[in-house]
């Protein structure tokens, strides 16, 4: 019997993306950040968000858009990778488009092949009204994130 699994899809630089909805805590307006010296450079910064301090990675940089331009649709992705606050990270992607149920058995093999800017892993890809989304593996994600590569 195939699993249901919730995700939360996004668009960045004109591609479909997703993460596992579980791990969503928050979705903010993009804002200002405060911003860290000599930090890599889809790093903008951090935010106080109810009292803990978030990084904010540029998602589209993540993925090798040089220079993202920021619309009223802009929105900030907060993530707990394993459910410790200590872990938040916000994720600055074009545009938020909304959270779907899929089952195991229609998430197929990435159609993605090799690395897409800093990003070399997928849980897989889904496709959804005619629309591909490829839902990222955020733990391999934030590790790379973390090991600055």
């Amino acid at each position: 019997m195939s699993e249901v699994k919730t995700i939360i899809s996004f668009v960045a630089n004109e591609e479909n993306f997703a993460f596992d909805a579980i791990k969503v805590r928050h979705i903010l307006e993009f804002g200002k950040q405060t911003k860290i010296p000599n930090t890599s450079d889809y790093l903008l910064g951090v935010i106080n968000l109810h009292g803990n301090i978030i990084p904010i990675a540029d998602f589209r940089k993540l993925i090798g858009q040089d220079e993202p331009e920021n619309t009223k649709d802009t929105s900030v992705i907060v993530i707990s990778p394993d459910d410790q606050i200590s872990s938040y990270i916000g994720f600055v992607v074009d545009m938020v488009k909304e959270v779907i149920q899929v089952n195991d058995s229609e998430i197929k093999p990435s159609i993605i092949d090799g690395h897409l800017g800093f990003i070399d892993s997928f849980e897989g890809t889904v496709k959804i009204n005619d629309v591909f989304i490829n839902i990222i593996n955020l733990n391999d994600l934030i590790i790379k994130i973390e090991e600055g590569k």
